[in-house]
């Protein structure tokens, strides 16, 4: 069953990867600001892909996050949690490489409270993705993967 997007007014989107991870994420952020219009679209990234993540049009405001895909520091994962539970998101897309778990970034969506979090894996994770996409076990490039994820909300 499709996530109810309709009510949607705060997206969050998590790549928290290299500038080539972000710059391979472009075509689903187009993508995701077709499919929601006037909803504010938040986009998270590592401090490395901070000047091309301002450049964006699709994107309304740009938050750099300094912890990347793993969690080592307890008090900087606790002031995440806190920041993005005062943004009260109503959803998060979370774009990992094939390589990479979307979990701990989901667990982190989780615990701030967001409802709807959206991602791809090859591994189950439970309920801390309320949306699941499997990875095909086809090796397609990144950008493929990250405009089927968006594109699955639609279908």
């Amino acid at each position: 069953m499709l996530p109810d997007l309709t009510n949607v007014q705060r997206v969050l989107v998590m790549q928290v990867g290299s500038r080539q991870d972000l710059m391979q994420t472009i075509p689903a952020l187009q993508k995701l600001r077709d499919l929601l219009g006037d909803a504010t679209i938040t986009l998270m990234v590592s401090p490395c892909s901070s000047e091309i993540s301002i450049e964006l049009p699709w994107v309304d405001e740009v938050f750099v996050y300094e912890g990347g895909n793993t969690f080592v520091d307890a008090e900087r994962e606790l002031a995440l949690i806190s920041k993005l539970r005062q943004s009260a998101f109503d959803c998060a897309v979370i774009f990992t490489n094939p390589r990479e778990s979307p979990y701990p970034l989901a667990y982190i969506c989780y615990l701030a409270g967001i409802p709807i979090r959206i991602g791809q894996s090859q591994e189950f994770g439970g309920g801390v993705l309320s949306e699941w996409l499997k990875l095909s076990a086809k090796d397609s490039h990144p950008v493929d993967k990250h405009f089927l994820l968006i594109k699955s909300l639609v279908v």
